[in-house]
């Protein structure tokens, strides 16, 4: 499996604190049969501003680090960019990295952003030859249950993405994450996902759950389309191809 969307790099935002927190979560995504992640720290004004030189020093370190524990794991450098009007041009000028130095970003949004909002930010986007991956769909209350809204997205050339834990089983009380389940289910079932991925932060409340969300997606869609939103489609992206 490849995973698009992680915070791996320790001190940089609210993912691992310490070297070895970091190692410890990739060791267990490796487990879950993960052996390529791509680092997405958040880059958010306001909010997450660690300097990209220290963003990329520590990431650096934990791939070296990486490569002596897990050789078999491949490390990727991209961050998870929340869309501000300052992000089209810090991607024009190259200050902040796309998804492993494809055209591809991972863009998010607040969960109340207005669909105007999400439109007109892709346009800006595609407009300087960037294609968004939309970050975690499902958290977005302007595409909820919409298959029109998402296929204009996807139909514009973006890609879409959704978390690994949206995708298990609701639980029968107190599931905090149950609007985003449903939305999951939705979005799967009318085939508007391309990319199940982690985003993963600790071991604690915010794992993998890789393993898991292909079992189920395999069991309901079978084995093509499960590898297509863990694999296949990211290596396509990866190598700088549309889907």
């Amino acid at each position: 499996m490849i995973d698009i969307h992680s915070h791996i790099i320790f001190g940089v935002d609210d993912g691992p604190d310490t070297l070895e927190e970091s190692i410890e979560l990739i060791k267990e995504a490796y487990r879950q049969g993960v052996t390529t992640i791509v680092a997405t720290s958040h880059r958010r004004k306001g909010m997450f501003e660690t300097p990209e030189v220290t963003i990329f020093a520590n990431f650096i370190l934990l791939k070296e680090e990486i490569q002596k524990l897990l050789p078999e794991m491949t490390l990727l450098y991209g961050g998870e960019l929340y869309f501000t009007t300052d992000i089209v041009e810090k991607l024009e000028n190259q200050t902040i990295p796309t998804m492993g130095g494809t055209r591809f970003a991972l863009i998010e949004f607040s969960t109340g952003t207005p669909w105007k909002i999400i439109h007109g930010a892709v346009i800006d986007l595609l407009n300087i030859g960037v294609t968004p991956i939309i970050a975690h769909i499902e958290r977005y209350d302007a595409l909820e249950n919409n298959r029109a809204r998402v296929k204009e997205l996807i139909d514009m050339g973006c890609y879409t993405q959704v978390n690994s834990i949206h995708v298990l089983k609701t639980k029968l009380f107190g599931d905090k994450y149950k609007i985003y389940k449903k939305r999951v289910a939705y979005f799967l079932d009318e085939d508007l996902v391309h990319c199940v991925a982690s985003d993963m932060h600790n071991l604690d409340n915010r794992k993998p759950y890789m393993q898991e969300a292909y079992t189920i997606i395999e069991k309901k869609f079978g084995v093509k389309k499960a590898k297509q939103l863990f694999h296949d489609n990211q290596v396509t992206l990866l190598a700088n191809q549309f889907i």
